[in-house]
């Protein structure tokens, strides 16, 4: 039987995310032709969605074919003989995509039992690969990152979701913004979930949150374990570390994450 946690799978995800990637750039080139159905109030599934899920599932198959999946697209696939799972979100950040902002990412993250283990996030219009393994660090390429030190709240740049349509707590999401944009240099609300948080443990933004948007687990796997690995402390607005029971996300420098727990706590 394939050794699923030898270091060749993550070299396997890195691999899935790339040929995944091919696919979306080859449509964001075309996004103005794109044929889509949708499949809730802006929520859009396209062609290149479901082809860069297969491709991804395809690559880690043929390597590792015992692993089971859960896919944004195609659903949940049950593990064979083992109880590794691969998470897959092809592309985070659909209405990015479909209107050319060029911000979204291919995430994909492996769970074994309760644990995320393994987590990729990949921007393919930037060609960047942000990787972790738990207990082995976070990377971007080959370069390990390590959390820079926190700054002074006033100096923070936040990310967070906000709710759209029916998805989604509108008030929670205001009461929180209230609170927080006059404590802080600024907020930023993207649209690629997976990729803020990862961003988060580059440096590039000091803390991620999110209570009002509904994120599904593919939404954040992968950059859960990257910032975790970076060396961040990611629970919910309760402070529970456990992925499986929450409804919230709180991802922030240890100096930061208490003081930001409570102010959004107070908030929301």
């Amino acid at each position: 039987m394939t050794n699923v946690t030898s270091p060749t799978l993550i070299d396997t995800l890195k691999q899935a995310a790339q040929a995944a990637g091919e696919i979306l750039r080859e449509g964001y080139r075309a996004a103005g032709t794109i044929d889509f159905q949708c499949k809730g109030a802006s929520d859009f599934v396209t062609d290149y969605d479901r082809a860069a899920e297969h491709a991804i599932i395809n690559s880690v198959r043929n390597v590792h074919p015992k692993v089971g999946f859960l896919g944004e697209e195609t659903g949940a696939t049950p593990a064979q003989d083992n109880n590794v799972v691969v998470v897959i979100d092809p592309l985070d950040g659909t209405n990015n995509f479909l209107h050319r902002v060029p911000h979204f990412s291919v995430s994909i993250a492996v769970r074994q039992g309760d644990q995320l283990t393994h987590g990729v996030v990949y921007q393919p219009l930037l060609d960047e690969m942000l990787w972790a393994v738990h207990g082995q660090g976070a990377y971007l390429g080959s370069r390990r990152v390590v959390a820079s030190p926190a700054r002074p709240m006033p100096e923070m740049l936040l990310a967070t979701c906000l709710p759209y349509h029916a998805k989604g707590d509108c008030p929670t999401s205001l009461r929180q913004l209230t609170a927080m944009m006059p404590a802080v240099a600024g907020i930023r609300t993207p649209g690629s979930a997976a990729l803020e948080i990862a961003y988060t443990g580059l440096g590039r933004f000091d803390a991620f949150w999110s209570q009002g948007a509904r994120l599904d687990l593919w939404d954040v796997a992968a950059g859960i374990v990257f910032a975790r690995e970076a060396g961040l402390v990611v629970t919910d607005l309760e402070g529970n570390t456990n992925p499986a029971e929450w409804h919230s996300l709180l991802v922030a420098r240890a100096e930061r994450h208490d003081e930001l727990l409570d102010a959004l706590r107070q908030a929301g």
